[in-house]
């Protein structure tokens, strides 16, 4: 195949287009779920440290169930584990809706309220833990390895399309439209519809694995977490790709956790304008994206990440600078260095080199992760990238709030700016001296024994050594 083709081969894909449409319905639900949430909460209670109880209620099931999900992925088929829990989030989310009528019509203990939201979201969000890897899992079992870069930088164009359409466009048009209970029970309906697209999938094999004499349950899945990070920690290409992933995961939940604030304080505009502010972000994740499907698989590995690791590193510093002198509406100007800019030029230029910085790190290092490790293990890989990067960010996140009021907003991300620097700089250096990834290596090659297997034990998976032709034949 041509590698400059662009989209064109994945999109007649029909497998790969019933889970791209599927993930495009599940992430309608997802992004809408937390905000629909915040402001049900809102509604109910008034308090503003409730509502932030939602957000830590979002985010710890990646840290608690991450790894376990790992082990569950590898252990079985990739379509059962989608469909399971997309259907349990059609129930997860009639629950929801069913505490916002009652929140709402029927005057329900508060406390009693905020604590079953907050179990619900929980659960919710443990549910995904299993959902997502099990989604990038499928990918490379749906599309050959040359479209790799091309299926990653479609889905990850679509989750910050999605983003942007849930928050600015369809959760203040279906509250206002159908009051927050009917905006909830949409949310029902688009995992329903995504549940009977995966359905539809192709039936995928999972990786067979015996178990040791002796070994109990218990044992056996600890060992087998274990051999997910052991093999992430010995393969320097896979942990650097997961180590980028979650250095700009962190980047964007700050910046998500910020934008409120710096719209305001720092823009001068009003709370709920900060998305349109963070928006032209979108536009660089489209443009960074083009350019990285059409000619991403021309270049050394390396190069994309820190290209664009520098790229955020000055549309950080770009965004920080605008506040050091005081609050500044956007069309004003002011001098820095001796240099007259108009503040609505800096952040157009600023937020699009964010978002093209973002682009060029993410696709790259999960094209890489995907790559870099076999079916037997890729679930439990996965899992580690979604659990470390989780675990960097809730620190900084729980962090983040008290510094920017005691140092402000503008002196914390150009702190993240200076920061990205250096690790841009070591990451430069480390990188060129990793081995290359081969383009033509079997994404389904015979494993290397893990822990406590022999080869035997692993024999079978070279029956599935082109499981992904086979899905498309």
């Amino acid at each position: 195949m041509n590698q400059n083709q662009g989209y064109r081969p994945v999109l007649r894909n029909l497998n790969f287009l019933k889970l791209w449409f599927a993930q495009i319905l599940s992430l309608m639900g997802l992004q809408s779920l937390l905000l629909l949430s915040v402001i049900l909460i809102e509604d109910v209670t008034k308090s503003g440290i409730q509502t932030a109880g939602a957000i830590v209620a979002f985010s710890l099931p990646a840290v608690i169930f991450g790894p376990i999900a790992g082990v569950f992925l590898d252990r079985v088929s990739k379509k059962t584990i989608l469909v399971v829990s997309s259907a349990a989030r059609v129930a997860s989310q009639a629950v929801l809706a069913l505490l916002a009528y009652l929140g709402i019509n029927r005057g329900i203990d508060p406390l009693l309220f905020v604590g079953l939201v907050y179990v619900t979201i929980f659960i919710t969000s443990a549910i995904g833990q299993f959902f997502s890897p099990a989604e990038g899992a499928t990918i490379p079992l749906l599309v050959k390895r040359e479209e790799l870069f091309a299926a990653n930088s479609l889905f990850t164009l679509t989750i910050v399309a999605i983003q942007v359409v849930a928050l600015i466009v369809y959760v203040p048009i279906s509250v206002k439209s159908f009051g927050i209970f009917g905006a909830f029970v949409s949310l029902v309906v688009f995992y329903l519809l995504a549940t009977l697209l995966l359905l539809f999938l192709p039936k995928d094999q999972a990786a067979h694995r015996v178990a040791l004499d002796g070994e109990s349950a218990v044992r056996r899945g600890w060992r087998e977490i274990g051999e997910g990070w052991r093999f992430s920690l010995d393969h320097k290409v896979v942990l650097t790709a997961i180590l980028q992933f979650s250095l700009v995961f962190t980047i964007v939940s700050v910046l998500g956790e910020l934008a409120p604030g710096y719209a305001n304080r720092v823009l001068g505009l009003a709370t709920e304008d900060a998305v349109f502010v963070f928006a032209p972000a979108g536009i660089g994740i489209v443009l960074a994206s083009l350019f990285v499907v059409r000619f991403g698989q021309n270049l050394p590995r390396y190069v994309l990440p820190i290209v664009g690791m520098f790229t955020i590193a000055l549309g950080l510093l770009g965004l920080g600078l605008l506040g050091m002198h005081g609050e500044r509406a956007l069309n004003t100007q002011f001098q820095i260095l001796g240099i007259t800019l108009n503040a609505t030029f800096l952040v157009g230029i600023a937020a699009p080199l964010l978002g093209v910085g973002i682009a060029l790190v993410l696709i790259p290092a999960q094209t890489a992760i995907q790559e870099g490790a076999t079916d037997v293990i890729r679930g439990r890989v996965l899992t580690v990238q979604l659990t470390l990067a989780n675990a960097l960010s809730i620190p900084l996140l729980i962090a983040v709030g008290g510094l920017s009021d005691v140092f402000g907003i503008s002196e914390i991300i150009i702190a993240l700016g200076a920061m990205v620097i250096p690790l841009t700089l070591f990451n430069w250096v480390y990188a060129r001296r990793l081995p290359p990834q081969s383009a033509t290596t079997p994404l389904h090659s015979q494993p290397i024994p893990l822990a406590g297997e022999t080869t035997s034990m692993v024999e079978d998976t070279n029956e599935r050594a082109h499981v992904g032709e086979k899905l498309n034949a």
